[in-house]
């Protein structure tokens, strides 16, 4: 059984939020540049009595340490935190963790929740788009990934949101920025991950997505029948941008386990 905590706690997978519980219990899993605070406005919506964790993946908040940058890596920090089966949703790139925690430990997921993400493997063109900014951000600092990232991240773009990417990327480090958007770059396609999985699926997008096309993810949803949520008018970002109905998306999606 999971620990429950009413504070943000150390764990050994960084700042994880836990609360009391209901059902199965729910794995927030953050984009890039962000770290777990991006969810606070997501979960200011949950009942008091719902069990989530929301931990900082490697490399935000957790040294990136010694090892190759690899999203399996990720996925295994998350699975170390988890006594039995969670629901997972993953925004943008923990999208990409929640599919390779799938593929590696199939028993652990009830659900699996993508907001605003893709099992896509990164073009040639992207791959050495992540290249480049990994350079870029040795040679002039973190600000380098949240000047290049903020613009396409919201429909409406506002201080109070872009100090999520601020803060995040600061508490990464150069280090922590480098390591991560190696990892993204070195991922595979992971679609027949999601056709084998035999386990509900839940995608959610925005009209207005700067980063992956909504098209993509209508046809993913189509193709793989998996229940769709099409949030208007936000941007890329909208667990911050829209996040009451980011909630309701997730919440009738866990409940329903």
């Amino acid at each position: 059984m999971l620990r429950l905590f009413t504070k943000l706690m150390r764990a050994s997978l960084g700042e994880s939020k836990f609360a009391a519980m209901k059902g199965t219990p729910l794995v927030l899993l953050h984009g890039y540049p962000f770290d777990h605070t991006m969810w606070e406005k997501v979960v200011a919506t949950f009942e008091a009595d719902r069990r989530f964790l929301a931990p900082d993946l490697r490399g935000f908040g957790v040294e990136p340490g010694q090892a190759e940058p690899s999203l399996e890596l990720m996925a295994d920090d998350v699975a170390q935190q988890l006594p039995g089966e969670a629901v997972i949703a993953g925004f943008s790139m923990g999208g990409y963790v929640a599919l390779a925690l799938a593929e590696k430990h199939p028993e652990l997921v009830a659900g699996l929740a993508l907001i605003n993400s893709q099992a896509a493997a990164d073009t040639d063109e992207a791959r050495l788009g992540r290249r480049a900014m990994i350079e870029k951000v040795r040679k002039e600092g973190t600000g380098a990934a949240t000047d290049a990232a903020i613009p396409k991240l919201f429909a409406n773009p506002r201080a109070e949101l872009s100090r999520y990417a601020l803060n995040g990327a600061e508490r990464a480090g150069v280090a922590g920025i480098g390591w991560v958007l190696e990892a993204m770059a070195r991922r595979p396609d992971r679609t027949d991950v999601l056709r084998q999985l035999r386990k509900p699926i839940l995608i959610v997008h925005s009209t207005d997505d700067k980063f992956i096309p909504a098209t993509r993810a209508r046809e993913l949803a189509a193709n793989l029948k998996a229940k769709y949520v099409e949030i208007e008018g936000a941007g890329h970002g909208t667990p911050l941008e829209a996040p009451d109905k980011v909630a309701l998306a997730i919440k009738d999606f866990a409940d329903g386990h």
